[in-house]
This record gives C-alpha cells, structure tokens and sequence, in this order.
C-alpha cells in the first residue's frame, strides 16, 4: 500500500518535503510489516547514514511513525527503510 506523506520529521526534526511517499507490505513469512519512505525535500543536504526514529502524517491525516535505516541521501532525495514496527498501520489495513 503506498500513502502520500503531508509531513516528516527525522529524529523530530522537520524534513520540508516536495513529495514523499511511504510504502507498506507484507511480506511472506515475516509477522511484521515492511516499509520504506521516499522523500524529496526541499533542502538538498544530505542525511547522514544511521538508524533513525520516522514519524510521518499522510495527506488523509494518519499519524505514523517508526525507526528506519537511512539507506540512501543525495542532492535532497531520501530513502529510509523500516527497521522495526511502523506504528499506526496494522495488517488489515492493507486488504
């Protein structure tokens, strides 16, 4: 399932976005959900790799958050994969 993100903040610090969205699947054999966000901001600074908390608010208004790992930063497009439970999304909702 993909969700347009209105806001993100990393480590809760506001990221201003162009356009981002988030990812979510199951996956077979794992029990927990998997998910990336793909975020284009606005500053094109680099993040840092690492292991961050991610809370997002989509554009219909669900609060999500979650720590992820940086696994990609240039010129202000981001790519933060999920590395542990994303709050605010349960299985069923992606049926």
């Amino acid at each position: 399932m993909r969700f347009d993100v209105a806001t993100l903040a990393v480590e809760q610090v506001p990221v201003p976005i162009k356009a981002a969205y988030l990812l979510v699947a199951e996956q077979e054999g794992l029990a927990q959900l998997q998910w990336e966000c793909l975020a284009y901001a606005f500053d094109p600074a680099t993040i840092a790799r690492g292991r961050y908390r991610v809370d997002v608010t989509t554009l219909d208004g669900r609060v999500l958050h979650g720590p992820a790992v940086l696994v990609r930063s240039h010129e202000g497009a981001h790519v933060l994969r999920g590395d542990g439970p994303l709050e605010g999304v349960e299985p069923e909702d992606l049926t």
